[in-house]
């Protein structure tokens, strides 16, 4: 028992550097898509608030520049360290410039909640978070639609129509996340478990195999000697 401890937890050890890789590595390129896709957006918002479309793109390259700012705390020892808090922390920025343009355009009937869901899309699809991660970001995109169509005022009837609709799909997109996200976490982790004993008994086996030639060799040495000196007169 005491050794499937030791070992449970030594596997564990070397999957959090793994994990450490992988979700860096992740977040790299979610920062990239974030950047590049955040000032894409003018084409959508010179169609739908063609008024409104310059001030949004001023926003949308700040976003840009925020990301990129994060990216390089990421990638220094300190970012490393800290990597859960500042990916959650950029996962927000896109989620909370989106959610500001729902408040500052029509609330509850603004087109924009859809990027909220590509936000989460991104986190199903790229970022590969754990369980509570994704459940905790989930809850954040929720919490800030409702409270930029809250924040907009003059809800109507139609208006609550269309926040009943959007928290729908969105409360949807989020549920289908999480559970991935608890699952894919669940595989992967049994996934590198079983790699990780794997490569030790392979280790192990490649130790005896030397161990063994060793022995060879010193047996070798050994009759050769025995045979010369058998073969030496007295």
């Amino acid at each position: 028992m005491a050794e499937n401890n030791i070992d449970n937890r030594e596997v564990r050890q070397a999957f959090v550097e793994y994990d450490r890789n992988v979700t860096v590595s992740n977040f790299k390129v979610a920062c990239v898509l974030g950047m590049m896709l955040m000032p894409a957006g003018y084409i959508l918002d010179k169609a739908m608030y063609p008024l409104m479309a310059w001030n949004f793109f001023k926003l949308r390259c700040l976003c840009s520049l925020l990301i990129a700012f994060f990216l390089s705390i990421l990638l220094t020892p300190f970012g490393r360290e800290n990597y859960r808090f500042l990916g959650v922390t950029l996962f927000m920025l896109p989620a909370s410039f989106i959610a500001w343009m729902i408040y500052a355009t029509t609330g509850a009937q603004s087109p924009y909640y859809a990027g909220l869901n590509l936000v989460l899309l991104m986190l199903a699809f790229v970022l590969h978070w754990t369980f509570w991660e994704s459940l905790t970001a989930s809850g954040l995109v929720t919490a800030l639609y409702i409270a930029a169509c809250l924040f907009h005022g003059n809800i109507t009837h139609d208006d609550k129509a269309n926040l009943v609709n959007n928290l729908y799909f969105l409360s949807l997109t989020a549920i289908i996340v999480v559970t991935g996200s608890y699952f894919h976490s669940k595989s992967r982790f049994n996934e590198f478990a079983l790699r990780f004993e794997l490569d030790r008994n392979k280790q192990a086996l490649e130790e005896s195999n030397q161990k063994l030639k060793e022995l060879d060799q010193v047996k070798s040495r050994f009759f050769a000697n025995i045979s010369h000196e058998l073969r030496t007169p007295l």
